[in-house]
């Protein structure tokens, strides 16, 4: 049986295991002070989160995360929505992002009710876990890069498996606005056989200026 325990916000993690009585070695501490969460600058929205028959309308909080430190790291983020008045606060749903070293991610941490908050405008937002990747990442970007199309930024790019067998992977778009606070976090799904590739162009909103585009969660 595994066991695995992550501490919360501004607690150093760690991993144990214990496989038919024998205990794994832990996984070296995280120190939290390597992810930085650019806590002012979250963006509140309203619109369509999910994929397929999963998908609906909720409120939701756009915030970077980036990896100061030396290696890959499995960052989750969590927090509430909150109130102007503060009087009202609801969960956001954690999200789980691989973050490589001197990188950064842009986190959607959705309503956990998948509920839309209208009287929501502010978003309180902490570092729920963090764990070190050792194995090199099944889907990869290349050749990304950014133009601006009149009012927009668009991100384009190869994605590639390099994994051993088949797969599918979600390819994220993030957009920034001048002075790099994010507006929208765009996303498509892709099944892309072992070592092949396929071009993504994905289109960011208007007044768009800055993007990059990152994989997220990968199925088999």
């Amino acid at each position: 049986m595994r066991v695995r325990r992550t501490a919360l916000a501004l607690m150093m993690v760690a991993q144990a295991a214990a496989v038919a009585g024998c205990r794994e070695p832990a996984r070296p501490a995280v120190d939290p002070r390597a992810i930085e969460i650019a806590g002012d600058a979250v963006a509140i929205r309203t619109g369509s989160v999910g994929e397929g028959k999963w998908r609906g309308q909720a409120t939701y909080a756009l915030v970077e995360a980036r990896n100061r430190g030396d290696q890959d790291l499995m960052v989750t983020l969590g927090g509430e929505l909150r109130a102007e008045a503060g009087a009202a606060a609801w969960p956001l749903a954690r999200e789980s992002l691989r973050i490589p070293a001197g990188g950064s991610r842009l986190f959607a941490l959705v309503d956990a009710a998948r509920a839309a908050r209208p009287q929501a405008s502010a978003a309180h937002v902490e570092l729920a876990g963090a764990m070190p990747v050792r194995y090199a990442p099944p889907f990869a970007v290349k050749d990304g890069n950014v133009v601006l199309d009149q009012d927009r930024a668009v991100a384009a790019g190869n994605i590639v498996n390099t994994a051993a067998r088949d797969g599918s992977a979600v390819v994220i778009g993030a957009f920034f606005d001048q002075a790099g606070a994010p507006l929208e976090r765009t996303s498509t799904v892709f099944p892309i056989s072992s070592g092949g590739a396929r071009g993504v162009r994905l289109v960011g909103p208007p007044g768009s200026r800055s993007a990059y585009l990152f994989i997220g969660e990968v199925e088999y």
